[in-house]
């Protein structure tokens, strides 16, 4: 069993709380804030990654998951860790950057980078229902650009799953997502995330 302790953690989100894994660096540990919670998002996001993951070839672009574990505060998932190249400490969020007062990237950059990542999400047919800043780490490079990687909110509830097969569909449900998430201006995005989680 792996034991974690409060100097392990790194955040949480709606339903998960996020940890450093104690014998790994690199792995992040999500545990339910709630193991009895009966809302079905956690489990089916974890079934979202097992099928993507079947896929050939890699998507760096979505932080990589790692099977489960047992650890002292419940059942835990195993995803990558985002760490900076520059400095290895775990990567900020889009949102964090966002809400800066001199931030290192500018939002005409981070624009660009999260339109990249919308044609990446298209070309590999994946759908990120909760697409937003908070659920996107923004990964400084040894060059000291940046690169956007998905770390929570994979997958989505279509009963006939068009959108994993036809680009057409896949295309028009991430523009759907990205005019509900007001991602196309990041100002306007941070203001919706900011009313969205006034904490």
């Amino acid at each position: 069993m792996i034991q974690i302790e409060d100097k392990h953690y790194i955040g949480k989100g709606g339903f998960q709380k996020c940890y450093v894994h104690p014998d790994n660096n690199n792995i992040c540990l999500k545990v339910k804030i709630n193991e009895f919670h009966k809302d079905p998002r956690v489990n089916r996001e974890v079934d979202y990654y097992k099928k993507i993951q079947k896929r050939k070839g890699e998507i760096p672009f979505i932080a990589k998951y790692h099977g489960e574990t047992m650890t002292n505060y419940g059942m835990a998932s195993l995803y990558d860790l985002v760490r900076d190249e520059t400095t290895n400490k775990v990567s900020l969020t889009l949102y964090d950057y966002l809400k800066m007062d001199n931030s290192p990237f500018s939002n005409t950059v981070l624009t660009e980078e999260v339109l990249e990542l919308k044609q990446k999400l298209i070309a590999h047919k994946i759908i990120v229902r909760d697409l937003m800043g908070k659920n996107i780490c923004c990964k400084i490079l040894k060059d000291h650009s940046v690169e956007l990687v998905i770390v929570d909110g994979v997958g989505h509830r279509d009963f006939i799953p068009l959108v994993d097969w036809i680009s057409f569909f896949t295309k028009k449900k991430i523009d759907k997502i990205f005019h509900k998430k007001k991602l196309y201006v990041l100002e306007e995005h941070k203001n919706w995330l900011k009313a969205k989680y006034p904490s």
